[in-house]
């Protein structure tokens, strides 16, 4: 089983309220709740080990005392799921709770705060505190859309550039000869490594979705995202352009994904013979990163750069307007960092 899977798997056969049925005891899920705790110990007994793989190959610090944080409060968690005294079914989550706030305080990546705060969640729903949970989720969404945003323009021409720096900051002497094939080598697992964060990232961004369905937001339609592979050229097949996410809705009103939502409209304007295209885009919660955002028509060419609009770093939102002939459909793309493109249809 995939890393971080078990509780869509659960929520996919169960519901989600099988999921929190499982975490809080309910004796008549027994063995649901057995079920769950299997679930959990089989897809993520080797998470530690494959965000150390994961970190390692981007350059980026994965502190022992995270590992040991998410080790500890995970077999806490997975003992209080086993156990049938209601004593330890009280006490259990709140001590994995707590190893968790450790690992999310010594997290040093997007991913890391991401996988920390998931566990929270499932702490706090344990616990019978869904205000906490709310707020872990928060925190789930937001550290997920942004490793996946940090993590995609690796898949691209970035990755050797990328590459070339890490040789240079090694301060290892390489044979002009094996230069080439070093920077090959370093390219091809940085490509893996960013490879495997956007779909950790996309995983926790699917269990989020299921979380917050427990939680009472009701259930959003899910957006259609397919992954646009990039672009190949040359006798060494290099990229030559950056893997892309396009999201379209799936049914009426906005396209909710992570933590953004992305609301279209056609309105009238006040120029003769034209009528407005507005895309409104909110972010809850706010974000750390800013986001670079182009509004484009259909057909419209996509620019190579973003000098238009930007959504700063703890911004609420952001309304993006664009004038149409009459009689073209109000339609368009939204791309934000040139990497998620949100069609309105």
């Amino acid at each position: 089983m995939e890393p971080l899977t078990a509780i869509t798997m659960i929520a996919a056969k169960y519901g989600v309220s099988g999921v929190i049925g499982a975490l809080t005891g309910n004796q008549e899920l027994g063995s649901l709740s057995a079920e769950l705790v299997g679930a959990l110990s089989a897809s993520e007994d080797r998470l530690a080990e494959k965000l150390a793989g994961i970190e390692g190959r981007l350059d980026q610090v994965l502190e022992q005392r995270y590992s040991a944080a998410v080790g500890a409060g995970l077999r806490t968690l997975l003992d209080a799921g086993a156990t049938t005294g209601p004593r330890a079914r009280a006490d259990e989550p709140g001590r994995a709770r707590d190893l968790f706030r450790d690992a999310g305080a010594s997290a040093r990546s997007p991913l890391q705060v991401a996988v920390a705060e998931r566990y929270l969640v499932l702490c706090a729903l344990a616990l019978g505190r869904p205000e906490v949970a709310r707020t872990a989720l928060g925190l789930l969404h937001k550290s997920a859309f942004e490793a996946l945003v940090a993590a995609m323009p690796l898949v691209g021409p970035e990755v050797y550039e990328r590459a070339r720096e890490r040789l240079a900051q090694s301060g290892r002497r390489v044979p002009r000869s094996r230069r080439e094939e070093r920077l090959t080598e370093l390219s091809e697992e940085i490509l893996d490594a960013a490879s495997e964060v956007s779909d950790l990232a996309l995983g926790l961004l699917a269990e989020a979705r299921d979380l917050a369905e427990a939680l009472g937001a009701g259930r959003v339609p899910e957006p259609v995202v397919d992954f646009l592979e990039p672009e190949e050229a040359g006798a060494e097949d290099r990229l030559v352009t950056t893997g892309r996410l396009e999201i379209r809705p799936s049914g009426p009103g906005p396209i909710r994904f992570g933590p953004l939502s992305v609301s279209w409209a056609g309105v009238p304007s006040p120029r003769p013979g034209t009528h407005d295209l507005t895309v409104t885009v909110r972010a809850e919660p706010v974000l750390s990163v800013p986001l670079h955002l182009t509004l484009l028509a259909p057909g419209a060419p996509e620019p190579a750069s973003w000098d238009g609009h930007t959504l700063a770093a703890g911004a609420p939102g952001i309304r993006l307007t664009r004038a149409l002939t009459t009689g073209s459909p109000a339609a368009g793309t939204l791309s934000v960092n040139g990497l998620l493109l949100f069609r309105s249809a």
